[in-house]
């Protein structure tokens, strides 16, 4: 269990956490949350005294932590950060083994957990215990960061932002990996995230944070049918279930993780960036990020010559939606045509994402369903 009792963190005359109480249960998955600068990465970090906070107190199980040694502390609390920080000079199991040797555990027993966490996440021992980092991908790396700040099976693990630099499939499938591990491992997990949909899909309970206090704390569906006030309706924005359909517009049903392509870029490039996202078109866009085209793999394939950029094969006959278009309009354009998906634009002519029909079928359950 963790206890914020009246905690205080002020940097100069500017209040960071002011006045904060809340509690974890064991076994929670808790996500904090809200805009930039409201202190949530300053509340994680109070957990295992990165910070100390100027008034009030934390508690671990009861104990109060400031009188804990940091050293030890830290080794009982697992930490996952945005950009990994896995050892460069070591191998996958020495990685995953920082902890467990500082603990003493045995040859054996740090061999047992190497093999015992890949098998987790799919990663067979022959294939990656040797690897460094520079040979795995981001994914790849940040599923080790993970295994590491779980080796010594700590009973709380704290995760500040780890999936925010990754492309959106990995992301989504990290997500379900921690889930899974969460679920597995029994670990009370602290989670820092500016993705409302991340913490949707994840949270036991969201934690809502605005200058410094706690706006909401609640479950997600809790948070979802009753917002405590404007900023947290605006952060669940699209999640929020409508009961008019008339007011709906494409924002509510947006895909942003998009994938666009400078019209600059060669064709191989172009080739190479629709293979490692797993798409065969991409948006084009112009150097002030406006939309003014797609390419697909037909339009590549259909033209010859090494020194070709991708303006020399974009298409623009694809009918555009602006954010406040009506939704229907949009799904009825998409349902009547061949295309997998709609382009919806800003009122700068950049992209705010698309509409595909599974984003639609999704949407529609979710506001059916819940």
């Amino acid at each position: 269990m963790i206890q914020f009792e009246h905690v205080v963190k002020k940097y100069g005359d500017a209040t960071v956490l002011d006045d904060i109480s809340f509690t974890i249960e064991p076994g929670q998955f808790a996500v904090l949350i809200g805009p930039s600068g409201c202190g949530k990465t300053t509340t994680l970090k109070t957990i295992n005294r990165l910070i100390e906070p100027d008034d009030g107190t934390v508690r671990i199980d009861g104990d109060d932590i400031s009188e804990v040694n940091r050293v030890q502390l830290r080794r009982r609390i697992g930490y996952v950060i945005q950009q990994i920080g896995l050892f460069p000079n070591m191998t996958v199991a020495q990685n995953i083994t920082v902890v467990p040797k500082l603990l003493k555990y045995s040859k054996e027993d740090c061999d047992k957990i190497v093999h015992d966490m890949l098998e987790m996440v799919d990663m067979p021992y022959d294939q990656y215990a040797h690897k460094y980092p520079s040979e795995m991908s981001g994914g790849q790396q940040q599923r080790i960061g993970v295994l590491r700040a779980l080796a010594a099976s700590p009973p709380i693990v704290l995760m500040d932002e780890p999936f925010g630099a990754l492309d959106p499939m990995t992301r989504s499938a990290l997500q379900d990996e921690i889930l899974h591990l969460q679920k597995k491992l029994k670990k009370t997990i602290v989670f820092v995230t500016h993705d409302m949909e991340e913490a949707l899909n994840l949270a036991d309970v969201i934690i809502f944070m605005e200058n410094g206090k706690i706006t909401q704390m609640a479950p997600p569906e809790e948070m979802l049918k009753n917002p405590a006030n404007e900023s947290v309706k605006n952060f669940l924005g699209k999640h929020i279930a409508v009961d008019d359909p008339s007011t709906l517009t494409a924002a509510d049903f947006l895909r942003t993780n998009v994938v666009t392509v400078d019209s600059k870029k060669s064709l191989r490039t172009c080739t190479a960036q629709m293979m490692r996202s797993n798409v065969d078109s991409l948006i084009v866009t112009d150097e002030n990020d406006k939309y003014i085209g797609t390419v697909s793999v037909e339009d590549i394939k259909s033209v010859s010559g090494d020194d070709l950029r991708v303006a020399d094969v974009l298409k623009n006959d694809r009918e555009t939606f602006r954010v406040d278009d009506d939704a229907k309009r949009c799904f009825d354009k998409l349902l009547s045509t061949k295309d997998n998906y709609v382009i919806v634009l800003k009122h700068d002519d950049t992209v705010a994402g698309i509409i595909t029909k599974t984003s639609i079928a999704k949407a529609l359950a979710e506001r059916l369903w819940g």
